[in-house]
């Protein structure tokens, strides 16, 4: 994709579809750009009125012109549309790029015009960037393939932008180039009918100039492709930062079962992005805040935080916002404190934040003296400067600072904007990200530190998922959307998760024969996949302690099913050892995301689940620490570990079922929705865990494909 996305990127040859004379208009904006910029390729106007436009050869009909054509734009009416590909479809162009709006955006009528343009492109082998997309905006070799003016002061750089916003992207861009940050590319994607989001951020993924990447997203085009680029980015250090809109639940459908009522696609997303590594941000001005940070280029070895203050209240400030976004005050060592205090007055604090007040005035080598001190100890990973008032020379002293040192240096200033936003635009074109609050210098640090953590353990990760899970068959054939608890539990045996010793009896005259080599007291549960709520249904019977009371369950709960759904299918009655405490009933499910797939929760089981909703949450698969990490969020880990000196349970059996679950999720096919055992039972340390139900729950009576888990 990445490559033959080239000629969109830098053609050789446009069309402007619609090109006009008239000033200010989308037509001439557009074909004017070229001009303006200087544009090396060949550029054809269409449009019967007029033989030249800019200084641009004009043709009546895209048909006319007598060269073959990268990038055809079009920029007319949305009915004029479809005349225009069916043009393009002549001409065999490669891009086609539609500014015009009036499409899926306007409800079906436009959806349905949309749909046969997509599938005129799609048969003739052309690729689409829109409709109502504002193109793109190649900075890096001066291409703007778009109506807005080619006015803004495009500086050069790092940072590549992805919007399915046109006027997102445009704001981000000239945010970013207000701050001095340079862009190589923004791209644009609009209703994105064919080519998305996901696709030009695997171009810029592979970009060698493009060190950073800044996305604004709507919807998800690929869930799997999204996760994949983003190991891709982590791999080669390269940070994706996102500002993701419409993540709130409202309106989707509650689904029935424990797991979909705890977990939702905000939380999931938010998940995808942890695991993966993608800075989400809140806004327009957190994306840019993001982008400036890593714009830097370095990487901090920790999150231990020094910082230089000019204001005592700031220092404290500052360390409370380190804190709220999980950083630590740096701890400085006598030593260190000795070398400050060769410079620093000694009646200023050269604790953690270093307060130097206003003495920097008075003394020109003070500060740089205290920067270079903090870079050079092995106690700090981020230096977090306060700013003086807007003097060139402390800037200049923190630009020559960070050239001799890998270690991040984040300055704040607390000054009005026409005080230091010179020196602020100086810093940032050095590299040097430079914040005008408090909070927006703590967060910044937050973002280089959770980075380097993701990129740290997906390596750990990549060893840990590297191999191919063995395929788990099974023999049963789907005949309604739930498979019984046996069938469950059969697949749960082969991952290595026990379950009680039991038997399934069809024919109550062979009820003593098959139950004799269990051992009393027993259950006995109903077996039918249109009866998943058993206890419902009148279905259960505990405590069974002889063949009488095991006769009288058997005829009960097959009695109790008929009355409760006569049109079940009633496979017999699982019978089952009961199982003895002490132990903790635990809860484990899986949710099959549409987006991105298993997602896996945990927590106290039985009714607590419903009740507590004490519930960690991760998406699948998990490694051993993953699974630990889990059960230590949950606030009823103390009960597992025996709090007020009681009795410790299996928490590391637990995480081995946690671990086995995912791993069958994630290699399950077919149409299924939620997996979950409830409850599981962990008995005390040392003593191992239980599956006590199990449900596997599908969409449809769809059979999982080949009979086999894959």
């Amino acid at each position: 994709m990445s490559n033959k996305l080239e000629s969109y990127i830098r053609p050789n040859s446009v069309a402007v579809i619609g090109a006009s004379t008239r000033k200010g208009s989308i037509g001439n904006t557009t074909i004017k750009n070229f001009k303006d910029l200087n544009f090396k390729g060949k550029v054809y106007g269409i449009n019967p009125r007029y033989d030249e436009i800019e200084g641009f050869q004009c043709f009546g009909s895209l048909t006319d012109v007598p060269a073959e054509i990268d990038v055809a734009i079009i920029a007319v009416a949305s009915h004029l549309v479809e005349a225009a590909i069916r043009d393009c479809v002549t001409k065999r162009v490669k891009f086609v790029v539609i500014f015009s709006s009036g499409f899926a955006e306007k409800g079906e009528e436009g959806l349905q015009k949309q749909n046969e343009i997509l599938r005129l492109c799609k048969e003739n082998d052309i690729r689409v960037v829109g409709p109502n997309t504002l193109g793109a905006f190649n900075i890096k070799d001066q291409i703007f393939l778009s109506f807005t003016p080619a006015t803004i002061d495009g500086i050069s750089g790092e940072i590549g932008i992805v919007s399915q916003s046109g006027a997102t992207g445009s704001i981000i861009m000239g945010m970013a180039m207000e701050e001095k940050l340079g862009v190589t590319y923004t791209l644009t994607t609009g209703n994105q009918m064919d080519l998305n989001t996901i696709d030009f951020m695997e171009f810029l993924i592979s970009d060698e100039d493009t060190k950073i990447i800044g996305t604004y997203l709507e919807a998800v085009p690929d869930g799997d492709k999204l996760r994949d680029l983003a190991d891709k980015a982590l791999v080669e250090h390269k940070p994706i930062v996102m500002l993701k809109t419409g993540r709130s639940e409202a309106g989707q459908k509650a689904a029935l079962s424990h797991t979909a009522s705890l977990t939702g696609s905000s939380r999931v997303f938010e998940m995808v992005t942890y695991r993966h590594g993608i800075t989400l941000v809140n806004g327009i001005d957190g994306m840019v805040d993001a982008l400036k940070v890593f714009r830097s280029g370095k990487r901090p070895a920790g999150n231990r935080v020094a910082t230089v203050v000019i204001s005592g209240a700031t220092g404290i400030m500052v360390a409370d916002k380190l804190e709220d976004h999980g950083l630590k005050m740096a701890t400085l060592s006598q030593e260190t404190q000795n070398k400050l205090l060769e410079v620093v007055p000694s009646y200023c604090s050269v604790l953690n934040p270093v307060d130097i007040g206003q003495t920097l005035l008075d003394n020109p080598i003070l500060y740089k003296h205290c920067i270079e001190t903090l870079v050079e100890t092995d106690e700090v990973d981020i230096v977090i400067l306060h700013l003086p008032i807007g003097i060139e020379k402390f800037a200049y002293d923190i630009i020559e600072v960070a050239k001799g040192t890998d270690k991040p240096i984040i300055v704040m200033h607390t000054c009005p904007e026409q005080v230091i936003g010179n020196v602020r635009k100086i810093l940032n074109e050095n590299y040097i990200p430079a914040y005008n609050s408090i909070e927006s210098a703590a967060e910044a640090a937050s973002h280089l530190v959770f980075y380097e953590d993701a990129y740290n353990n997906y390596q750990i990760n990549r060893l840990t998922f590297g191999e191919d899970q063995s395929k788990v068959t099974f023999d049963f054939d789907l005949k309604g959307q739930t498979v019984t608890e046996p069938q469950v539990k059969s697949i749960l045996n082969q991952m290595n998760i026990p379950t009680p010793k039991g038997v399934v009896i069809n024919d109550v005259t062979k009820l003593i024969d098959q139950s004799k080599h269990l051992t009393y007291p027993l259950v006995a549960k109903i077996v039918s996949p249109e009866i998943t709520h058993k206890s419902d249904a009148g279905g259960v019977v505990l405590g069974i302690k002889d063949l009488d009371s095991l006769m009288n369950a058997f005829h009960t709960i097959i009695q109790n099913a008929k009355e409760y759904a006569p049109n079940a299918i009633i496979e017999g009655v699982l019978i089952e050892e009961m199982v003895e405490g002490p132990f903790l009933e635990a809860f484990i499910g899986v949710k099959k995301d549409p987006i991105f797939g298993p997602v896996i929760l945990c927590g106290l089981g039985g009714i607590y689940v419903e009740i507590m909703k004490d519930v960690s949450q991760s998406l699948a698969p998990i490694s051993r620490q993953d699974a630990l990490r889990m059960i230590q969020q949950l606030k009823s880990y103390p009960l597992f570990t025996g709090v007020r000196n009681g009795l410790k349970y299996n928490v590391e059996g637990f995480a081995e079922v946690l671990v086995n679950l995912s791993n069958l999720a994630v290699n399950l096919e077919g149409n299924w929705t939620e997996l979950e055992i409830n409850p599981l039972i962990v008995f005390e340390e040392g003593k191992g865990v239980m599956a006590l139900d199990g449900l596997l729950t599908f969409a449809s009576s769809e059979k999982t494909k080949d009979g086999v888990l894959q």
